[in-house]
């Protein structure tokens, strides 16, 4: 099951937007925007303008690990 997923919201102006939304960290079965579930609270930027940019950005919300080496 998906943990993560990008709604496309159309205002009433026509304008789109593409937010990126997580399961609820408590309630799991509802869908909620990802800044919901950020430590950060509002510091977290989940919606988009295009659809490329937000796919680009669902790696910092999907559970994807970061990858560290030493280098020195």
């Amino acid at each position: 099951m998906a943990k993560t997923r990008i709604l496309k919201v159309t205002g009433v102006d026509g304008s789109i937007e593409f937010v990126i939304q997580q399961k609820h960290w408590l309630f799991f079965w509802t869908w909620c925007s990802a800044w919901i579930n950020s430590w950060d609270g509002a510091c977290c930027r989940d919606t988009f303008p295009t659809l490329e940019e937000a796919q680009k950005n669902l790696c910092y919300f999907d559970g994807s690990v970061y990858q560290t080496e030493i280098v020195g």
